[in-house]
């Protein structure tokens, strides 16, 4: 009896949002990031090998309005090529593991029904869960970390078709990921400047639950 009861309160709350223009749905995507986007097989393929990347979203939806936060995990890395006065010229690489947590605000501007095209704005917090730097100068460890979070800022479009859901976004940082002005090497200092990073994030994904619109 209580498993009927709360199957027909499902119902009933499904056939409400419906009627009222509500829906919700969550799922996971995956996809892969690039500093230029490109529909060559190897460039995506590349993408796909090199900065893969993987989460859950989910998506509130009342009429054409449109909230959803995501969780993606992903890597990422940074190359600088340090000077300083031609004396040296070392390469500091740094790599990450990371987390983004982005809210985009919408809107669903076109509906067939079948097919749904909508567009996101909204900020996009930064979590640094591991990482490593080197130097190419005697191959040594430099105390250089990454900040633990930083704020960006990200554009998304996005279609629907059926239970798929494919997103573009472009996201620009606001903060810098590393605080320091300088690194030491050597026994030189070596300015590091403007660590804001931008990047495109393209995003495969499979709406699991859904209810509603």
């Amino acid at each position: 009896m209580k498993k009927l009861l709360l199957i027909l309160a499902v119902v009933l709350f499904a056939n409400v949002a419906r009627a009222e223009g509500f829906g919700f749905h969550l799922g996971g995507k995956l996809g892969y990031q690039t500093a230029n986007l490109s529909i060559a097989k190897a460039d995506i393929k590349n993408g796909f090998s090199e900065h893969f990347t993987a989460g859950i979203f989910g998506r509130v939806v009342m009429k054409d309005f449109i909230i959803q936060p995501e969780l993606l995990w992903f890597k990422s890395g940074q190359v600088f090529n340090l000077e300083n006065d031609g004396i040296l010229n070392p390469t500091l690489t740094m790599s990450q593991q990371n987390l983004a947590l982005p809210i985009f605000l919408g809107y669903q501007f076109m509906d067939w029904k079948l097919v749904k095209l909508r567009a996101n704005v909204g900020p996009v917090m930064y979590f640094v869960v591991d990482q490593t730097s080197k130097c190419d100068y005697d191959n040594q460890e430099l105390d250089v970390e990454a900040n633990g979070m930083t704020w960006g800022g990200a554009v998304n479009v996005g279609i629907d078709v059926l239970m798929f859901t494919l997103d573009i976004n472009y996201s620009f940082g606001l903060t810098n990921l590393i605080d320091k002005n300088d690194v030491k090497i050597g026994g030189y200092d070596f300015p590091i400047d403007n660590t804001k990073q931008s990047i495109f994030t393209v995003t495969l994904g499979v709406k699991l639950f859904s209810f509603g619109l």
